[in-house]
This record gives C-alpha cells, sequence and structure tokens, in this order.
C-alpha cells in the first residue's frame, strides 16, 4: 500500500527527518533483500497456525464456540518491496532498555512474518523488504506477533527506503512516548543530495540527546551540539552553501557535512556557548566518509550523562 504519511498526523508521536535511498524494487524472479530469518520463512515454504474464534454472538465475543485453527500462509517473496531499517534507542524509566522485534502482523489471507529479531539497544537492523498491506510493529523480544505493539513501524513503499529509530521523549519522567524518525528519499523531499562526485556526506542527527535535557547539562554542558572539525572550527555545512546559517545539531535538526573520502574527525560541542567550536568538545568522533556515498551518524545516550554515536552506512 505505499508509504503511510497519513500516519505523520501523529506529530506528538512521530518526528521526521530526510535520509537519501533508492527502493528494493527488483523483478518477480529475485524478491527485495529481507533479513535471513524472514527469507528462511519464505524459502521454508512453510504456513503459520492462527486460532481463529468463531463469534457466534454478533458482539465480538467468542460465546462459548470452540477454536477453529486455521493455516494461513506465509506471503509470496515476489511481494516484498521497499527497504527499512530500524535503530534501537529507547531508554526506560531507571535507565532500562530493553531488546525488540519487528512483526508484520497477520492479514486476512497471509500468516505474521518476523522481520527484525531481537534487535538490542544501540543497535540498527539490516534492512529489510515487507508486503504491502502488512501492519509493521515493534514489540518486546520473544513477544510474538500478537504482542503488545510498543510502536508502528511505516512500511517502505516501492521506491522508499526507510531508518526507523525506536526511542522515547521523557524516560527520566517514565513516560512511554515512542518516536520513529523517517528517513526517506523520494515521497518527501528532505533527503541529502548526492555528494558531488568523489566526495562523501556524513548525515548526523541527535537521535534522543533531547530527552535527557537536564542531565547532560548539568554533565557535559548540553544536550544540543555544535559540529566542528576537530581543530576548535565550526565544520563547514552544506546548508551554508545555499546561503543559510548553519544549524545546531539536536531535536529533529540534522547537520550535513560534505567531505572528502576517508577517516576523519567531527568533535560535538555543547550549546549553548558564545565560544561555538572553540569550548572543549564533549565527544570527538572518527567517522569513515564514503567515496560518493552517504554514511548516517546517530547522536544518543543511554545513562543522561554520556553521549555516544552510533554510525550506519546508507545503501544507495
Amino acid at each position: 500500500m505505499g508509504h503511510q504519511f497519513a500516519r505523520s498526523t501523529l506529530a506528538a508521536a512521530l518526528a521526521i527527518s530526510g535520509l537519501v535511498g533508492c527502493g528494493g524494487g527488483g523483478g518477480e524472479a529475485e524478491p527485495p533483500p529481507v533479513l535471513d530469518n524472514a527469507r528462511a520463512q519464505l524459502e521454508s515454504g512453510g504456513a503459520t497456525s492462527t486460532s481463529v474464534v468463531a463469534d457466534t454472538t454478533g458482539d465480538g465475543s467468542p460465546g462459548g464456540a470452540a477454536p477453529l485453527v486455521t493455516e494461513l500462509p506465509l506471503p509470496d517473496a515476489s511481494e516484498y518491496e521497499g527497504s527499512n531499517r530500524v535503530v534501537n534507542l529507547w531508554v526506560g524509566p531507571g535507565g532500562q532498555t530493553q531488546p525488540v522485534d519487528v512483526w508484520g502482523r497477520r492479514t486476512f489471507t497471509n500468516g505474521p512474518i518476523l522481520l527484525v529479531d531481537d534487535l538490542e539497544f544501540g543497535e540498527a537492523s539490516e534492512y529489510f523488504a515487507a508486503p504491502p498491506g502488512y501492519s509493521l510493529v515493534v514489540v518486546g523480544a520473544g513477544a510474538g506477533p500478537d504482542g503488545e505493539e510498543l510502536a508502528g513501524v511505516f512500511n517502505a513503499g516501492p521506491s522508499d527506503q526507510l531508518t526507523m529509530i525506536f526511542t522515547n521523549d521523557d524516560p527520566e519522567g517514565g513516560v512511554w512516548a515512542p518516536n520513529l524518525w523517517e528517513a526517506t528519499s523520494e515521497a518527501t523531499g528532505l533527503a541529502p543530495a548526492p555528494p558531488q562526485r568523489g566526495s562523501g556526506v556524513v548525515y548526523l542527527f541527535s537521535a534522543n540527546t533531547r530527552a535527557f535535557d537536564e542531565t547532560l547539562t548539568a554533565s557535559i554542558g548540553g544536550s544540543s551540539f555544535y559540529v566542528g572539525d576537530g581543530t576548535a572550527t565550526c565544520a563547514h555545512q552544506r546548508v551554508e552553501d545555499q546561503g543559510f546559517q548553519a544549524n545546531v545539531l539536536g531535536g529533529t535538526q540534522d547537520v550535513q557535512l560534505e567531505l572528502p573520502p576517508g577517516p576523519t574527525t567531527i568533535s560535538l560541542h555543547p550549546w549553548f556557548s558564545p565560544d561555538d567550536c572553540d569550548q572543549p568538545a564533549a565527544l570527538d568522533v572518527e567517522v569513515d566518509v564514503p567515496v560518493d556515498g552517504i554514511v548516517m551518524v546517530l547522536v544518543f545516550s543511554r545513562d543522561g550523562e554520556t553521549i555516544e554515536t552510533l554510525e550506519l552506512p546508507v545503501r544507495s
């Protein structure tokens, strides 16, 4: 059913950012890539068992009827489309984390499919495709396809590539408010433009630091950051080439740097300070800039006192 942008109206739970990508279209003979566990399910040719209870009362209750077991087949591999990726950065009250699974819940005609298995905190899944019409959900690891939905997942259309971050707004206050930050190509126009030939783009995004604003401000000086080049100078951002002021990294505001390929150092300096990038860095990040490609760097915290990064290659 393509990209479900109607769900972006849930503004309190969803924030949208851009990322480049090309869809995993593929022809009928060769489906788009899926995770190994999903591919194994498809290649096994097996079916899943679903208990269906007859409704004899008309009000949605079983009415004492015996359960009827129906075998629902798995979807055909040729139906898989798009490219999805999920990052687990949820931190709960008291700082606890949890591994998660991503399921495609059963439809009227097909059984559920496990797309991401046991994704630990601070990790990203591989890209995976899913059939249109499936509802994709994040659940606790091992909860199964009918487990409590912790967050919905956008189901990428055939020309979309999405990176979605499972996190929350206020771990200190114990508020369960998952966010999915979406990164896509053609549908929103928010994707970073490809780099000039021979260079590469570093796309930085502050994944959950705003949730730790008070504690990070107390420990390192802030939860948003000036982005430096590791030499006490702020890095030149792509938006400056368009006549705009450089961004401060934080919240849903990203920073894009176009750099020569190879290893480079990027420094993160707490905002707000009149010294900009002259002040000591809260973190120096070593990044390997790809040739003619884009690498995504997520800045996050797991304890509210320190920051770290997760470097993710962007499939082109």
